[in-house]
């Protein structure tokens, strides 16, 4: 099975799938389909704890986890170059 990267919000909605869709363009662009993709409620993320590789946060999350969290408030209201550092980002950790 490949990787997870969890995208998480308050609603799991609207901010999380704007971030879903250019995180997905992305792994497309790398050739990295092995790569799952999961907007989720920031309320439901304890059932992915245990096989997600990534979380990108679209809201302050008050909690730790074992894997890497970025935030993905960039995807919303970041300039051009901040969403580009943030699927960098993205790419290098999946990559590991």
């Amino acid at each position: 099975m490949g990787k997870l990267i969890v995208v998480a919000c308050g609603a799991g909605i609207n901010t999380s799938t704007v971030a879903e869709v250019m995180i997905r363009e992305r792994l497309d662009e790398e050739g990295m389909d092995d790569v799952e993709v999961k907007r989720i409620l920031i309320a439901d993320i304890d059932k992915y704890v245990d096989r997600m590789d990534l979380v990108v946060c679209m809201m302050k999350i008050y909690r730790e986890f074992d894997v890497p969290q970025l935030k993905g408030m960039p995807f919303l209201i970041g300039t051009k170059a901040e969403k580009k550092e943030v699927l960098d980002g993205i790419i290098e950790l999946v990559k590991d």
